[in-house]
């Protein structure tokens, strides 16, 4: 009986199990829409018919009303007033959306100070350790560790960066 309902639904016996020892009716729709619902990690292969369905955000359902409203107004004024109400929602969400993808000026300063930071000690340390690994070489093999020494400062730098940048 357990292994058809989850076939019904879409999860192994054992998340059954988990879901009926965390208090779900699991024989009931409903109930487990609802725990499905407060999952923080949803089975991937669950039935989509258990998922709960998406609110849509109280922004978007005041400008879908207000353009239905517009849509219906006669009088010039209210469609004015409306299209001006659609206008500030419209871009208040444009002002989210942008907020979220800039950062600040003072995050990049010190993002870029501490990449400073990095490129002086760096220089600092070859100017230390290349001129008594360069003594007595030939030209060709001092251009051979430097070309390293500096390989090793760059990829020091690319991986600082990312850290820098959340880069993934």
């Amino acid at each position: 009986m357990l292994r058809a309902r989850g076939l019904a639904i879409g999860v192994s016996v054992a998340t059954l199990a988990h879901w009926e020892n965390d208090g779900c009716n699991i024989q009931d729709d409903e109930s487990v829409k609802a725990h499905v619902a407060k999952l923080q990690k949803r089975p991937k292969t669950i039935n989509p018919d258990y998922l709960p369905i998406p609110a849509q955000s109280e922004e978007n359902q005041d400008i879908e009303a207000l353009k239905n409203a517009l849509m219906r107004t006669l009088d010039e004024r209210e469609a004015r007033r409306l299209k001006t109400q659609i206008d500030g929602l419209l871009s208040a969400q444009k002002l989210e959306v942008l907020n979220a993808s800039y950062i600040s000026v003072n995050e990049v300063r010190d993002a870029f100070t501490k990449l400073g930071a990095v490129i002086r000690a760096g220089i600092m340390r070859m100017q230390a350790d290349l001129p008594p690994a360069l003594e007595g070489q030939s030209p060709s093999r001092m251009a051979k560790i430097i070309g390293e020494s500096s390989e090793k400062l760059l990829t020091e730098l690319s991986e600082t960066e990312s850290e820098l940048w959340q880069i993934d």
